[in-house]
């Protein structure tokens, strides 16, 4: 029986069984035979993390292939961004588990692909799942695998035809400033290449305002430049709309 690829969501497993195990211990609390002010107020403390464990299973379930698929369904959104002739080398920046590039892979079988990730013991997913999921899928030989930070790519200017990114620009902890990742990644883009970059570019604690940030993008050797919301683009679940999931989420997309 062939082997079937293993994709993980963007959800960590173990954050989801903390606070699942807290909240487990709080309502275990109130039913113990002690005093009913300690009952009561850790029923009241019990509450956030139940709340916050059910948003995360929720999450989990839709964003999985045996739920609502969803990761699946964006990562088929950047792709069919990518207006290209399928001739040169792409760039996939927050590579994971591998889901996003394999696809690109098996659009544009005559590309050279490469993904970067930092896969540090933070996240649930490898550079070895990546080079295992790229083998059964078929596409191993045309993927090369490199661990690296996106605020510092280990790559010449304009040397991608192709650069795209998901939902990891807001992740980068060794750059305050996310305007510089985004500009990083512009760099290692070949003038003409495309760009498609998906990421919660609305939320102001991250990336400060909307149209300051799209206007300093321009300034960046942008030719044209294309945003949209991805509620927009596609149909999301209501719980995945709230500003912690993907209600700040936006798609860039252009040329250089």
């Amino acid at each position: 029986m062939k082997a079937r690829a293993k994709y993980q969501t963007w959800i960590r497993i173990r954050k989801l069984l903390i606070f699942l195990v807290i909240s487990v211990i709080l309502l275990i609390v109130t039913l113990l035979p002690i005093n009913l002010y300690l009952r009561v107020l850790s029923g009241f403390l019990s509450l956030p993390f139940i709340y916050i464990a059910f948003l995360l299973s929720y999450s989990v379930y839709q964003f999985a292939t045996f739920g609502g698929n969803y990761q699946s369904k964006i990562h088929d959104l950047i792709v069919a961004r990518v207006i290209w002739d399928g001739e040169g080398k792409i760039l996939d920046i927050g590579t994971g588990s591998g889901s996003l590039i394999i696809k690109l892979a098996k659009t544009f079988p005559n590309s050279v692909l490469t993904g970067i990730d930092y896969w540090g013991e933070n996240w649930e997913y490898s550079k070895a799942q990546c080079q295992q999921n790229a083998e059964i899928e078929g596409v191993n030989e045309r993927i090369h695998f490199l661990k690296a930070s996106a605020s510092e790519l280990p790559f010449n200017d304009d040397e991608f035809d192709i650069v795209v990114s998901c939902l990891t620009f807001h992740e980068v902890k060794d750059r305050r400033d996310k305007t510089e990742v985004i500009k990083e990644a512009l760099r290692v883009l070949k003038p003409g290449g495309v760009f498609v970059f998906l990421d919660l570019f609305m939320d102001e604690n991250i990336f400060g305002d909307e149209k300051e940030l799209i206007n300093n993008i321009k300034k960046h050797g942008i030719s044209d430049l294309n945003s949209s919301k991805l509620a927009e683009e596609i149909k999301l679940p209501k719980l995945l709309l709230g500003k912690k999931v993907l209600g700040n989420a936006m798609i860039f997309d252009g040329r250089k």
